[in-house]
């Protein structure tokens, strides 16, 4: 069947309709019809068409390698192209006869054939294999026409027509295979393998490897699916979700929003001894702000047997903790701290949720020795007409007052300085304090006075 797609000559007064578009000129009135030399029009992606200027009546070949319809415009001289993309093309030649001059056109079909590769789902159940097989090329493109299948095991290679539906092979023994998968079209132009190792499994049941709170409601699982079958995510026994199953490293997504929860996996078949994962309990970890600490609470880790429990502030620093609570009175005024608890249970990593804050119920002022008026009232009556602020002016960095919008009018740079309110209306105006506290490290206060008039 490969010889008789090597040479393809193409004469035409081409009249495909199906072909026909947006005011298609491959023919018509006062257009002579000539003749499209061409080595094969049908081939895979890359695939380089050649043209073989051969024709004895016309001369000034000229070629448009993907027209789209209307008057031919833009022609090339060269007679190969290159086409990186599957699909079929139109591809025109222009020529003028020899004998008149008059003008020749031929038009013919170039198709150029998709080699990705075919999507392998294997699911594996004692020494039975199920193979699903996809084709995922993309829409307006050929589809393979069969696959042959090796199952590695010595067994005749299986020709499977496609589209199909899963295909099973049962194995006398549970030794690893290596199953490999071509894809065929038709013509036989193009070929594509995919291959899959079959690792038949050695555990007598499923095992979560992490169990990750990303957010106060949310949840990352991850585990290897040894088998390839759809999965459960139990919470509590009951179920929570159900996804497709994919051979390897698996991770689910999902959203719960129960408080003490311990987590499982259900294999849909009962492949193994037992066919659920042994359980992966949150915690429930929270951090509450107090005017003296940041308050870490959470609940007793399940089962009993925990490993490498760590309490953790800014991803680095490893708390001392007492059963199940910490206080951390270590903050500064304004200061982000982040926390996170991680240890191992059932030899499944358990990652808590990151919680980050900025504690603004402790007092900024107690070290800082800055008093900021709430109000003045610049009226010239002689009582309080400037605003100014109070305390050890060499703990001051700068104060600087905003209007409604944002924007800066003044900063102090020392306790020496004020400010009369100028044209400014009654109304409230943000300020930002930025001090040095007793261990010289800088603090940042933002608040509003009033001006009164």
């Amino acid at each position: 069947m490969k010889r008789k797609y090597l040479y393809i000559v193409w004469v035409i007064l081409l009249s495909i309709k199906s072909l026909a578009q947006n005011n298609d000129q491959c023919y018509g009135p006062n257009i002579g019809s000539g003749s499209l030399n061409a080595k094969i029009m049908i081939g895979c992606v890359p695939f380089t068409v050649e043209i073989s200027k051969n024709d004895s009546v016309a001369t000034g070949h000229k070629f448009i390698y993907d027209y789209k319809g209307g008057p031919p415009t833009n022609p090339t001289e060269v007679p190969t192209f290159t086409y990186s993309a599957p699909g079929a093309y139109k591809l025109m030649q222009i020529t003028y006869r020899k004998e008149d001059g008059k003008e020749l056109r031929v038009c013919g079909v170039v198709t150029v054939l998709d080699t990705n590769k075919l999507i392998l789902r294997p699911k594996i159940c004692d020494k039975k294999v199920s193979l699903e097989i996809i084709d995922n090329k993309k829409p307006g493109t050929l589809p393979y026409d069969y696959c042959l299948i090796n199952w590695g095991d010595g067994n005749p290679v299986e020709k499977i027509k496609l589209p199909t539906t899963v295909i099973s092979h049962t194995y006398t023994n549970t030794n690893d295979r290596k199953v490999s998968v071509e894809a065929h079209y038709e013509v036989e132009f193009c070929t594509k393998q995919s291959v899959v190792d079959i690792i038949f499994p050695k555990s007598t049941q499923p095992q979560i490897n992490l169990l990750e709170k990303t957010g106060p409601e949310s949840y990352s699982l991850t585990f290897n699916n040894v088998s390839g079958e759809d999965v459960k995510v139990l919470g509590n026994n009951s179920l929570i979700t159900a996804k497709s199953g994919e051979l390897g490293t698996q991770k689910i997504t999902f959203e719960n929003s129960a408080k003490n929860v311990c987590y499982s996996i259900k294999l849909e078949n009962n492949c193994f001894p037992n066919n659920i994962s042994k359980e992966i309990c949150d915690i429930d970890f929270e951090v509450t702000p107090t005017e003296n600490s940041n308050d870490l609470r959470w609940q007793e880790a399940k089962p009993a047997v925990i490993k490498d429990f760590m309490v953790l502030k800014n991803e680095s620093i490893q708390l001392p903790y007492g059963e199940l609570r910490y206080s951390d009175t270590t903050i500064k005024c304004n200061q982000e701290n982040c926390y996170q608890i991680k240890f191992t249970s059932n030899e499944t990593a358990f990652i808590s949720n990151k919680i980050c804050l900025k504690n603004t119920l402790k007092p900024c002022l107690s070290s800082i020795f800055i008093f900021i008026p709430l109000a003045f009232s610049p009226n010239n009556d002689g009582i309080n007409d400037t605003f100014s602020i109070f305390g050890d002016d060499e703990k001051l960095i700068s104060f600087s007052i905003y209007d409604q919008k944002g924007k800066l009018i003044t900063t102090f740079t020392s306790i020496k300085d004020t400010w009369n309110g100028e044209n400014y209306l009654s109304g409230t105006y943000p300020y930002r304090l930025i001090t040095k506290s007793q261990g010289n490290e800088k603090n940042e206060i933002i608040g509003k006075i009033t001006l009164l008039r």
